[in-house]
């Protein structure tokens, strides 16, 4: 039972993680561009949409982080048993 949630876990954690990939080369490549390009307003352009791809990735890492903390909190509930 308890490999069964693990396995489960690892599997939403590996889906989630692979949710980060676009979002952190859409963040970098915007930067770059902004970056070569190198006038004020297409500066702004990568700043605005950086901070939009970085929403997110905080969006994704939150819920991962729920994730591990109900994961968490189902082995502590299964240790006090």
């Amino acid at each position: 039972m308890q490999q069964e949630r693990g396995a489960d876990l690892a599997e939403q954690i590996d889906v989630a993680l692979h949710g980060l990939c676009q979002p952190l080369t859409v963040l970098q490549c915007r930067l770059a561009l902004g970056e070569l390009i190198g006038d004020p307003s297409a500066m702004r352009d990568a700043i605005r949409d950086g901070l939009q791809e970085c929403a997110r990735l905080n969006q994704t890492v939150g819920t991962m982080r729920e994730m591990l903390q109900r994961a968490m909190g189902n082995t502590e509930d299964e240790r006090t048993r």
